[in-house]
Protein backbone atom coordinates (compact mmCIF):
# COMPACT_ATOMS: atom_id res chain seq x y z
CA UNK A 1 0.00 0.00 0.00
CA UNK A 2 2.09 2.97 -1.36
CA UNK A 3 -0.63 5.50 -0.29
CA UNK A 4 -3.29 5.85 2.09
CA UNK A 5 -6.34 4.04 2.67
CA UNK A 6 -8.82 7.35 1.63
CA UNK A 7 -7.24 8.56 -1.26
CA UNK A 8 -8.29 11.66 -3.43
CA UNK A 9 -10.93 10.45 -6.08
CA UNK A 10 -8.23 11.70 -8.83
CA UNK A 11 -5.55 9.41 -7.82
CA UNK A 12 -4.73 6.01 -9.85
CA UNK A 13 -7.00 3.12 -9.36
CA UNK A 14 -5.63 1.01 -7.34
CA UNK A 15 -5.36 3.58 -4.23
CA UNK A 16 -8.98 4.30 -5.16
CA UNK A 17 -9.62 0.42 -4.63
CA UNK A 18 -7.86 0.64 -1.36
CA UNK A 19 -9.72 3.24 0.14
CA UNK A 20 -13.05 1.79 -1.41
CA UNK A 21 -12.16 -1.26 0.70
CA UNK A 22 -11.49 0.41 3.96
CA UNK A 23 -14.80 2.25 3.26
CA UNK A 24 -16.96 -1.66 2.83
CA UNK A 25 -15.37 -2.55 5.51
CA UNK A 26 -16.77 0.22 7.44
CA UNK A 27 -20.26 -0.17 5.76
CA UNK A 28 -20.16 -3.70 6.69
CA UNK A 29 -18.99 -2.99 10.28
CA UNK A 30 -21.33 -0.27 10.16
CA UNK A 31 -23.99 -3.66 9.67
CA UNK A 32 -22.54 -5.50 12.23
CA UNK A 33 -22.28 -3.28 14.69
CA UNK A 34 -26.38 -2.31 14.20
CA UNK A 35 -27.02 -5.61 15.16
CA UNK A 36 -24.93 -5.62 17.87
CA UNK A 37 -26.60 -2.62 18.78
CA UNK A 38 -29.86 -3.99 18.99
CA UNK A 39 -28.89 -6.92 20.80
CA UNK A 40 -28.06 -4.58 23.43
CA UNK A 41 -31.06 -2.94 22.96
CA UNK A 42 -32.92 -5.70 23.30
CA UNK A 43 -30.94 -7.06 26.48
CA UNK A 44 -31.96 -3.33 28.11
CA UNK A 45 -35.44 -3.12 27.06
CA UNK A 46 -35.79 -7.53 28.39
CA UNK A 47 -33.84 -6.82 31.71
CA UNK A 48 -32.41 -3.65 32.05
CA UNK A 49 -30.31 -2.28 34.66
CA UNK A 50 -30.34 -5.10 37.45
CA UNK A 51 -28.26 -8.31 38.89
CA UNK A 52 -29.56 -10.25 36.14
CA UNK A 53 -27.61 -8.18 33.61
CA UNK A 54 -24.56 -8.05 36.07
CA UNK A 55 -24.39 -11.65 36.16
CA UNK A 56 -24.77 -12.60 32.03
CA UNK A 57 -22.24 -9.64 31.92
CA UNK A 58 -19.95 -11.19 33.86
CA UNK A 59 -20.23 -14.47 32.46
CA UNK A 60 -19.90 -13.04 29.09
CA UNK A 61 -17.01 -10.92 30.17
CA UNK A 62 -14.45 -13.56 30.32
CA UNK A 63 -14.90 -15.22 27.20
CA UNK A 64 -14.72 -11.55 25.37
CA UNK A 65 -11.30 -10.92 27.23
CA UNK A 66 -10.00 -14.58 26.18
CA UNK A 67 -10.75 -13.83 22.29
CA UNK A 68 -9.71 -10.47 23.01
CA UNK A 69 -6.10 -11.10 24.45
CA UNK A 70 -5.64 -14.49 22.42
CA UNK A 71 -7.28 -14.34 19.27
CA UNK A 72 -8.19 -11.13 17.87
CA UNK A 73 -4.73 -9.35 19.98
CA UNK A 74 -2.40 -12.22 19.73
CA UNK A 75 -2.85 -14.59 17.00
CA UNK A 76 -4.24 -12.27 14.20
CA UNK A 77 -1.47 -9.43 14.22
CA UNK A 78 1.43 -12.57 14.18
CA UNK A 79 -0.55 -15.17 12.06
CA UNK A 80 -1.05 -12.87 8.90
CA UNK A 81 3.02 -12.25 8.62
CA UNK A 82 3.78 -15.35 9.50
CA UNK A 83 1.32 -16.80 6.65
CA UNK A 84 2.17 -14.24 3.87
CA UNK A 85 6.26 -15.21 4.45
CA UNK A 86 4.60 -19.12 4.02
CA UNK A 87 2.51 -18.19 0.99
CA UNK A 88 5.30 -15.56 -0.40
CA UNK A 89 5.69 -18.09 -3.19
CA UNK A 90 2.43 -19.14 -3.84
CA UNK A 91 2.74 -22.47 -2.37
CA UNK A 92 -0.14 -23.19 -1.01
CA UNK A 93 0.83 -26.93 0.39
CA UNK A 94 3.60 -24.78 2.49
CA UNK A 95 0.79 -22.42 3.59
CA UNK A 96 -1.41 -24.80 4.53
CA UNK A 97 0.80 -26.59 6.27
CA UNK A 98 1.38 -23.13 8.72
CA UNK A 99 -2.21 -23.19 9.02
CA UNK A 100 -3.00 -26.24 10.17
CA UNK A 101 -0.35 -26.00 12.57
CA UNK A 102 -1.33 -23.21 14.00
CA UNK A 103 -5.14 -24.15 14.16
CA UNK A 104 -4.09 -27.43 15.98
CA UNK A 105 -2.20 -25.49 18.20
CA UNK A 106 -4.75 -22.90 18.97
CA UNK A 107 -7.68 -25.54 19.01
CA UNK A 108 -5.96 -27.49 21.39
CA UNK A 109 -4.80 -24.56 23.67
CA UNK A 110 -8.41 -23.67 23.94
CA UNK A 111 -9.62 -26.78 24.67
CA UNK A 112 -7.55 -27.13 27.73
CA UNK A 113 -8.66 -23.26 28.59
CA UNK A 114 -12.74 -24.35 28.38
CA UNK A 115 -12.20 -27.12 30.60
CA UNK A 116 -9.69 -25.46 33.34
CA UNK A 117 -12.37 -22.47 33.03
CA UNK A 118 -15.32 -24.35 33.64
CA UNK A 119 -14.30 -26.84 36.31
CA UNK A 120 -12.84 -23.58 38.07
CA UNK A 121 -15.55 -21.12 37.78
CA UNK A 122 -16.20 -21.37 41.54
CA UNK A 123 -12.63 -20.28 42.37
CA UNK A 124 -12.22 -17.04 39.57
CA UNK A 125 -15.42 -15.85 39.36
CA UNK A 126 -15.74 -14.51 43.17
CA UNK A 127 -12.04 -12.80 42.66
CA UNK A 128 -13.21 -11.17 39.47
CA UNK A 129 -16.44 -9.68 41.03
CA UNK A 130 -16.09 -9.41 44.51
CA UNK A 131 -19.23 -7.11 45.13
CA UNK A 132 -21.22 -9.91 43.70
CA UNK A 133 -24.25 -11.54 45.94
CA UNK A 134 -24.04 -14.50 46.60
CA UNK A 135 -27.20 -15.45 44.70
CA UNK A 136 -25.81 -13.41 41.41
CA UNK A 137 -22.50 -15.11 42.02
CA UNK A 138 -23.72 -18.08 42.00
CA UNK A 139 -26.19 -17.39 38.78
CA UNK A 140 -22.80 -16.09 36.87
CA UNK A 141 -21.18 -19.08 37.68
CA UNK A 142 -23.87 -21.61 35.46
CA UNK A 143 -24.31 -19.39 33.05
CA UNK A 144 -20.05 -19.76 32.27
CA UNK A 145 -20.81 -23.44 32.30
CA UNK A 146 -23.47 -22.51 29.62
CA UNK A 147 -21.59 -20.59 27.57
CA UNK A 148 -18.22 -21.69 28.09
CA UNK A 149 -17.88 -24.73 25.64
CA UNK A 150 -19.00 -22.27 23.02
CA UNK A 151 -15.84 -20.38 23.73
CA UNK A 152 -13.53 -23.31 21.13
CA UNK A 153 -15.88 -22.36 18.22
CA UNK A 154 -15.05 -18.86 18.95
CA UNK A 155 -11.34 -19.23 18.41
CA UNK A 156 -11.64 -20.85 15.50
CA UNK A 157 -13.43 -17.98 14.06
CA UNK A 158 -11.20 -16.36 15.08
CA UNK A 159 -8.18 -18.18 12.96
CA UNK A 160 -10.48 -18.40 10.20
CA UNK A 161 -11.10 -14.60 10.11
CA UNK A 162 -7.40 -14.09 10.88
CA UNK A 163 -6.63 -16.47 7.30
CA UNK A 164 -9.45 -14.31 5.54
CA UNK A 165 -7.99 -10.88 6.04
CA UNK A 166 -4.44 -12.06 5.15
CA UNK A 167 -6.00 -13.20 2.01
CA UNK A 168 -7.85 -9.71 1.91
CA UNK A 169 -10.89 -11.35 2.01
CA UNK A 170 -12.49 -8.85 4.16
CA UNK A 171 -16.55 -9.20 3.73
CA UNK A 172 -17.38 -12.20 5.00
CA UNK A 173 -15.22 -11.99 7.83
CA UNK A 174 -16.42 -8.32 8.90
CA UNK A 175 -20.54 -9.43 8.86
CA UNK A 176 -19.90 -12.79 10.48
CA UNK A 177 -20.55 -11.91 14.16
CA UNK A 178 -23.82 -10.44 13.06
CA UNK A 179 -24.90 -14.28 13.88
CA UNK A 180 -24.40 -14.15 17.14
CA UNK A 181 -26.29 -10.73 17.60
CA UNK A 182 -29.25 -12.03 16.00
CA UNK A 183 -29.48 -15.00 17.91
CA UNK A 184 -29.23 -13.23 21.15
CA UNK A 185 -31.98 -11.11 19.70
CA UNK A 186 -34.39 -13.80 18.79
CA UNK A 187 -33.56 -15.44 22.53
CA UNK A 188 -34.96 -11.75 24.15
CA UNK A 189 -38.06 -12.02 22.30
CA UNK A 190 -38.52 -15.75 22.77
CA UNK A 191 -37.35 -16.29 26.19
CA UNK A 192 -39.94 -16.03 28.98
CA UNK A 193 -40.11 -16.34 32.96
CA UNK A 194 -37.38 -16.26 35.12
CA UNK A 195 -35.08 -18.91 33.20
CA UNK A 196 -35.14 -16.31 30.58
CA UNK A 197 -31.46 -15.05 30.91
CA UNK A 198 -30.25 -18.61 30.82
CA UNK A 199 -31.79 -19.26 27.10
CA UNK A 200 -30.23 -16.12 26.24
CA UNK A 201 -26.85 -17.37 26.97
CA UNK A 202 -27.45 -20.56 25.37
CA UNK A 203 -28.28 -18.05 22.50
CA UNK A 204 -25.24 -16.49 22.80
CA UNK A 205 -23.41 -19.60 22.57
CA UNK A 206 -24.96 -21.09 19.67
CA UNK A 207 -23.96 -17.56 17.77
CA UNK A 208 -20.59 -18.48 18.58
CA UNK A 209 -20.97 -21.79 16.60
CA UNK A 210 -22.79 -20.31 14.08
CA UNK A 211 -19.72 -17.20 12.99
CA UNK A 212 -17.16 -20.40 12.84
CA UNK A 213 -19.66 -22.38 10.56
CA UNK A 214 -20.54 -19.75 8.22
CA UNK A 215 -16.18 -18.64 7.62
CA UNK A 216 -15.32 -22.44 6.59
CA UNK A 217 -16.78 -22.18 3.22
CA UNK A 218 -15.14 -19.26 2.54
CA UNK A 219 -11.72 -20.27 3.87
CA UNK A 220 -11.89 -23.43 2.06
CA UNK A 221 -12.34 -21.49 -1.23
CA UNK A 222 -8.42 -20.03 -0.80
CA UNK A 223 -7.19 -23.51 -1.47
CA UNK A 224 -5.96 -24.27 1.90
CA UNK A 225 -6.23 -27.05 3.93
CA UNK A 226 -6.42 -27.70 7.08
CA UNK A 227 -4.94 -31.24 8.51
CA UNK A 228 -4.20 -31.91 12.17
CA UNK A 229 -1.05 -31.92 12.97
CA UNK A 230 0.68 -31.61 16.09
CA UNK A 231 4.04 -30.63 14.43
CA UNK A 232 4.85 -28.20 17.73
CA UNK A 233 8.64 -27.64 16.84
CA UNK A 234 7.22 -26.21 13.46
CA UNK A 235 9.18 -22.71 12.60
CA UNK A 236 5.75 -21.05 12.29
CA UNK A 237 4.89 -22.33 16.35
CA UNK A 238 8.40 -20.90 17.40
CA UNK A 239 7.86 -17.59 15.52
CA UNK A 240 4.71 -17.16 17.23
CA UNK A 241 5.61 -17.69 20.50
CA UNK A 242 8.50 -15.81 20.38
CA UNK A 243 6.52 -12.85 19.04
CA UNK A 244 3.26 -13.66 20.80
CA UNK A 245 4.60 -14.23 24.41
CA UNK A 246 5.58 -10.18 24.78
CA UNK A 247 2.21 -10.08 22.74
CA UNK A 248 0.12 -11.59 25.23
CA UNK A 249 1.24 -10.17 27.87
CA UNK A 250 1.13 -6.56 26.99
CA UNK A 251 -2.64 -7.82 25.74
CA UNK A 252 -3.08 -9.08 29.45
CA UNK A 253 -1.75 -5.96 30.86
CA UNK A 254 -3.65 -4.22 28.79
CA UNK A 255 -7.16 -5.83 29.66
CA UNK A 256 -6.27 -6.28 33.07
CA UNK A 257 -7.39 -2.29 33.23
CA UNK A 258 -11.27 -3.66 32.52
CA UNK A 259 -10.76 -6.38 35.17
CA UNK A 260 -10.13 -4.23 37.65
CA UNK A 261 -12.85 -1.81 36.59
CA UNK A 262 -15.15 -4.37 36.66
CA UNK A 263 -14.13 -5.52 40.24
CA UNK A 264 -14.20 -2.06 41.81
CA UNK A 265 -17.74 -1.18 39.58
CA UNK A 266 -19.21 -4.71 41.14
CA UNK A 267 -18.23 -3.37 44.63
CA UNK A 268 -19.67 0.62 44.36
CA UNK A 269 -23.48 -0.99 43.98
CA UNK A 270 -26.53 -3.24 42.65
CA UNK A 271 -26.34 -2.67 38.56
CA UNK A 272 -23.26 -0.76 38.43
CA UNK A 273 -21.30 -3.48 35.68
CA UNK A 274 -24.48 -3.24 33.91
CA UNK A 275 -24.27 0.34 33.88
CA UNK A 276 -20.52 0.32 32.51
CA UNK A 277 -21.12 -2.55 29.97
CA UNK A 278 -23.55 -0.72 28.50
CA UNK A 279 -21.69 2.72 28.22
CA UNK A 280 -18.42 0.49 27.27
CA UNK A 281 -20.75 -0.45 24.18
CA UNK A 282 -21.34 2.47 23.13
CA UNK A 283 -18.24 4.10 23.54
CA UNK A 284 -16.32 1.34 21.54
CA UNK A 285 -19.24 2.70 18.41
CA UNK A 286 -16.83 5.00 16.78
CA UNK A 287 -13.75 3.01 16.78
CA UNK A 288 -15.09 -0.31 15.48
CA UNK A 289 -16.85 1.80 12.60
CA UNK A 290 -14.19 3.94 11.69
CA UNK A 291 -10.63 3.07 13.36
CA UNK A 292 -11.08 -1.23 13.16
CA UNK A 293 -11.84 -1.13 9.51
CA UNK A 294 -9.05 1.45 8.21
CA UNK A 295 -6.10 -1.21 10.78
CA UNK A 296 -7.98 -3.98 9.25
CA UNK A 297 -6.96 -2.78 5.38
CA UNK A 298 -3.84 -1.15 6.69
CA UNK A 299 -1.80 -3.86 8.62
CA UNK A 300 -0.61 -6.30 5.53
CA UNK A 301 0.19 -3.41 3.44
CA UNK A 302 2.44 -2.23 6.86
CA UNK A 303 3.49 -5.55 7.19
CA UNK A 304 4.41 -5.70 4.00
CA UNK A 305 6.52 -2.10 4.30
CA UNK A 306 8.18 -2.78 7.71
CA UNK A 307 9.62 -5.85 5.20
CA UNK A 308 11.44 -4.03 3.25
CA UNK A 309 14.86 -1.97 3.53
CA UNK A 310 14.75 0.70 5.67
CA UNK A 311 10.99 0.49 6.29
CA UNK A 312 10.15 1.24 3.15
CA UNK A 313 7.07 3.59 2.82
CA UNK A 314 6.00 2.93 6.44
CA UNK A 315 6.67 5.98 7.81
CA UNK A 316 4.50 8.07 5.03
CA UNK A 317 2.02 5.24 5.23
CA UNK A 318 1.96 5.80 9.33
CA UNK A 319 1.77 9.50 9.45
CA UNK A 320 -1.25 9.99 6.76
CA UNK A 321 -3.56 7.47 7.83
CA UNK A 322 -2.61 8.78 11.95
CA UNK A 323 -3.39 12.00 10.31
CA UNK A 324 -6.59 11.08 8.75
CA UNK A 325 -7.94 9.51 12.16
CA UNK A 326 -7.06 12.55 14.06
CA UNK A 327 -9.30 14.40 11.75
CA UNK A 328 -11.88 11.99 12.40
CA UNK A 329 -12.24 11.22 15.74
CA UNK A 330 -12.02 14.89 17.32
CA UNK A 331 -14.98 15.39 15.68
CA UNK A 332 -16.50 12.15 17.08
CA UNK A 333 -15.46 12.85 20.60
CA UNK A 334 -16.80 16.14 21.01
CA UNK A 335 -19.91 15.42 19.29
CA UNK A 336 -20.44 12.02 21.48
CA UNK A 337 -19.94 13.43 24.48
CA UNK A 338 -22.71 16.43 23.77
CA UNK A 339 -24.88 13.92 22.47
CA UNK A 340 -24.14 10.89 25.29
CA UNK A 341 -28.07 11.70 26.72
CA UNK A 342 -30.31 11.29 23.55
CA UNK A 343 -27.89 8.73 22.04
CA UNK A 344 -28.13 6.60 25.04
CA UNK A 345 -32.19 7.11 25.51
CA UNK A 346 -32.62 6.28 21.90
CA UNK A 347 -30.73 3.29 21.83
CA UNK A 348 -31.49 1.60 25.16
CA UNK A 349 -34.56 3.38 27.14
CA UNK A 350 -36.94 0.48 26.21
CA UNK A 351 -39.12 -1.79 28.20
CA UNK A 352 -37.09 -2.11 31.20
CA UNK A 353 -34.78 0.14 30.71
CA UNK A 354 -35.95 3.34 32.67
CA UNK A 355 -35.33 6.83 32.10
CA UNK A 356 -32.96 7.26 34.94
CA UNK A 357 -31.22 4.47 33.46
CA UNK A 358 -30.63 6.79 30.63
CA UNK A 359 -29.21 8.94 33.20
CA UNK A 360 -26.75 7.22 34.36
CA UNK A 361 -25.44 5.78 31.62
CA UNK A 362 -25.47 8.75 29.76
CA UNK A 363 -22.95 10.20 32.38
CA UNK A 364 -20.90 7.34 32.59
CA UNK A 365 -20.87 7.40 28.10
CA UNK A 366 -19.42 11.25 28.51
CA UNK A 367 -16.66 10.38 30.66
CA UNK A 368 -15.96 7.46 28.84
CA UNK A 369 -15.95 9.25 25.29
CA UNK A 370 -13.06 11.81 26.17
CA UNK A 371 -10.92 8.89 25.45
CA UNK A 372 -12.29 8.11 22.10
CA UNK A 373 -9.57 9.69 20.37
CA UNK A 374 -6.55 8.32 21.91
CA UNK A 375 -8.42 4.83 21.40
CA UNK A 376 -8.88 5.39 18.17
CA UNK A 377 -4.99 6.35 17.71
CA UNK A 378 -3.96 3.77 19.26
CA UNK A 379 -5.83 0.86 17.33
CA UNK A 380 -3.64 2.44 14.28
CA UNK A 381 -0.30 2.64 15.93
CA UNK A 382 -0.20 -0.53 17.21
CA UNK A 383 -0.21 -1.85 13.78
CA UNK A 384 2.86 -0.16 13.21
CA UNK A 385 4.31 -2.07 16.28
CA UNK A 386 3.19 -5.20 15.32
CA UNK A 387 4.37 -4.48 11.68
CA UNK A 388 8.28 -3.79 13.11
CA UNK A 389 7.59 -7.20 14.80
CA UNK A 390 7.77 -4.63 18.21
CA UNK A 391 5.47 -5.95 21.19
CA UNK A 392 7.78 -5.36 23.82
CA UNK A 393 7.54 -1.71 23.84
CA UNK A 394 3.75 -1.89 23.72
CA UNK A 395 3.90 -4.09 26.77
CA UNK A 396 5.79 -1.87 28.65
CA UNK A 397 3.71 0.59 28.12
CA UNK A 398 0.51 -1.13 29.23
CA UNK A 399 2.40 -2.05 32.77
CA UNK A 400 2.95 1.41 33.38
CA UNK A 401 -0.12 2.31 32.62
CA UNK A 402 -1.92 -0.47 34.71
CA UNK A 403 -0.16 0.77 37.45
CA UNK A 404 -1.23 4.23 37.13
CA UNK A 405 -4.69 3.22 36.51
CA UNK A 406 -5.21 0.67 39.52
CA UNK A 407 -3.66 3.33 41.45
CA UNK A 408 -6.18 6.02 40.27
CA UNK A 409 -9.09 3.90 40.00
CA UNK A 410 -9.00 3.30 43.67
CA UNK A 411 -8.72 6.20 44.32
CA UNK A 412 -11.10 7.81 41.97
CA UNK A 413 -13.58 4.75 42.58
CA UNK A 414 -13.90 5.48 46.16
CA UNK A 415 -14.21 9.77 46.39
CA UNK A 416 -16.90 9.93 42.87
CA UNK A 417 -17.97 6.34 42.81
CA UNK A 418 -19.14 5.51 38.53
CA UNK A 419 -17.88 8.54 37.58
CA UNK A 420 -14.43 8.24 39.15
CA UNK A 421 -13.54 5.05 37.99
CA UNK A 422 -14.98 5.86 34.45
CA UNK A 423 -12.65 8.92 34.53
CA UNK A 424 -9.83 7.45 35.49
CA UNK A 425 -9.92 4.99 32.41
CA UNK A 426 -10.65 7.78 29.79
CA UNK A 427 -7.54 9.36 31.40
CA UNK A 428 -5.26 6.07 30.91
CA UNK A 429 -5.93 6.19 27.22
CA UNK A 430 -4.04 9.35 26.87
CA UNK A 431 -0.82 7.57 28.50
CA UNK A 432 -0.67 4.66 26.61
CA UNK A 433 -1.45 6.70 22.86
CA UNK A 434 1.59 9.80 24.06
CA UNK A 435 4.02 6.95 24.52
CA UNK A 436 3.24 4.68 21.14
CA UNK A 437 3.26 8.34 19.23
CA UNK A 438 6.46 9.39 20.90
CA UNK A 439 8.53 6.18 20.40
CA UNK A 440 6.93 5.74 16.84
CA UNK A 441 8.54 9.65 16.06
CA UNK A 442 11.59 8.87 17.94
CA UNK A 443 12.31 5.96 15.80
CA UNK A 444 11.00 8.42 12.37
CA UNK A 445 7.82 6.15 11.46
CA UNK A 446 5.75 9.23 12.43
CA UNK A 447 6.01 12.27 12.08
CA UNK A 448 4.75 15.13 14.39
CA UNK A 449 6.83 18.36 13.04
CA UNK A 450 4.92 22.07 12.73
CA UNK A 451 3.45 21.07 9.76
CA UNK A 452 1.36 18.01 11.67
CA UNK A 453 1.23 20.85 14.64
CA UNK A 454 -0.48 23.00 12.07
CA UNK A 455 -3.13 20.18 10.70
CA UNK A 456 -4.03 19.56 13.96
CA UNK A 457 -4.51 23.57 15.23
CA UNK A 458 -6.75 23.58 12.37
CA UNK A 459 -8.68 20.87 12.79
CA UNK A 460 -9.33 21.75 16.78
CA UNK A 461 -10.90 24.61 15.57
CA UNK A 462 -13.11 23.24 12.88
CA UNK A 463 -14.26 20.98 15.76
CA UNK A 464 -14.92 23.32 18.05
CA UNK A 465 -17.70 25.17 15.33
CA UNK A 466 -19.30 21.79 14.74
CA UNK A 467 -19.54 21.61 18.78
CA UNK A 468 -20.89 25.31 18.77
CA UNK A 469 -23.54 24.49 16.00
CA UNK A 470 -24.57 21.07 17.43
CA UNK A 471 -24.81 22.87 21.21
CA UNK A 472 -26.91 25.19 20.37
CA UNK A 473 -28.93 22.61 17.75
CA UNK A 474 -29.45 20.36 20.98
CA UNK A 475 -31.08 23.16 22.48
CA UNK A 476 -33.24 23.89 20.22
CA UNK A 477 -34.44 20.35 19.57
CA UNK A 478 -34.63 19.75 23.27
CA UNK A 479 -38.52 18.74 23.28
CA UNK A 480 -38.14 16.58 20.23
CA UNK A 481 -35.30 14.65 21.72
CA UNK A 482 -36.90 14.61 24.66
CA UNK A 483 -40.22 12.34 23.35
CA UNK A 484 -40.36 8.93 24.25
CA UNK A 485 -41.38 8.02 20.46
CA UNK A 486 -38.49 6.23 19.11
CA UNK A 487 -38.76 7.16 15.34
CA UNK A 488 -39.34 10.81 16.84
CA UNK A 489 -35.52 10.41 18.44
CA UNK A 490 -34.13 9.04 15.78
CA UNK A 491 -34.92 12.03 13.25
CA UNK A 492 -33.33 14.37 16.11
CA UNK A 493 -30.55 12.64 16.26
CA UNK A 494 -30.03 11.98 12.77
CA UNK A 495 -30.63 15.85 12.47
CA UNK A 496 -27.84 16.65 14.67
CA UNK A 497 -25.75 14.28 12.98
CA UNK A 498 -25.58 15.30 9.36
CA UNK A 499 -25.89 19.30 10.72
CA UNK A 500 -22.74 18.55 13.06
CA UNK A 501 -21.13 16.38 9.64
CA UNK A 502 -21.96 19.18 6.97
CA UNK A 503 -20.34 22.09 9.78
CA UNK A 504 -17.00 20.41 10.27
CA UNK A 505 -16.69 19.22 6.44
CA UNK A 506 -17.38 22.24 5.81
CA UNK A 507 -15.22 24.27 7.98
CA UNK A 508 -11.91 21.78 7.11
CA UNK A 509 -12.44 22.52 3.47
CA UNK A 510 -12.94 26.33 3.99
CA UNK A 511 -9.36 25.49 6.36
CA UNK A 512 -7.93 23.80 3.71
CA UNK A 513 -7.85 20.24 5.19
CA UNK A 514 -6.89 18.13 2.21
CA UNK A 515 -8.84 15.17 4.56
CA UNK A 516 -12.15 16.35 3.61
CA UNK A 517 -11.84 15.98 0.15
CA UNK A 518 -10.27 12.52 0.91
CA UNK A 519 -13.41 11.69 2.90
CA UNK A 520 -15.98 13.18 0.50
CA UNK A 521 -14.15 11.26 -2.67
CA UNK A 522 -14.23 7.81 -0.69
CA UNK A 523 -17.80 8.11 0.07
CA UNK A 524 -18.97 9.40 -3.38
CA UNK A 525 -16.47 6.47 -4.42
CA UNK A 526 -18.91 3.78 -2.91
CA UNK A 527 -22.05 5.28 -4.38
CA UNK A 528 -23.00 1.94 -7.05
CA UNK A 529 -23.29 4.88 -9.99
CA UNK A 530 -19.90 6.47 -9.47
CA UNK A 531 -18.57 3.18 -8.78
CA UNK A 532 -20.00 1.77 -12.91
CA UNK A 533 -19.13 5.22 -14.56
CA UNK A 534 -14.91 4.69 -13.07
CA UNK A 535 -15.01 1.28 -15.00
Amino acid sequence: MAESLITIAKTSSPHIHKGRTAGIVGILTLIVAGFGYLREASLAARFGVSTTMDAYFGAIFVPNIIYLILISGTLSPIFIPILLQENGDHDLSRASETFSVITSFILLLFLGIVVCGMLAAPLWLPLLFRGFSPSTAEMTIQLVRLLFPAVLFLALAGILTALLNGFHKFALAATAPALSSIAVIIATFVAKGNRAVYVVTLATAIGFVLQALLLIPAAFSLGIRYRPNFNFSHSAIRKLIRLGVPLFLYLLAANATVVVERNLASRISAGSVSILSYALRLFTVPSNLLAAPLAIVAYPGFAREAAREQRGDLANQASRLFRLVVFLFFPVTLWTILNALPVTQLLYEHGHFLASDSFSTSRILAIYSLGILPNAVAIILLRCYFAIEDTVTPLLTEIVNLMCFTIAAGVLSRRFGLDGLAAARAVTFYLVVGVLMIVLARRRLLKLDFDFLGFLVRTVLATAIMGVVDWVLIRELHSLLGVSGTMVRLAGICILLLASTATFLGCARFLKLSQANQITSTVLGLLPWNNNHSR
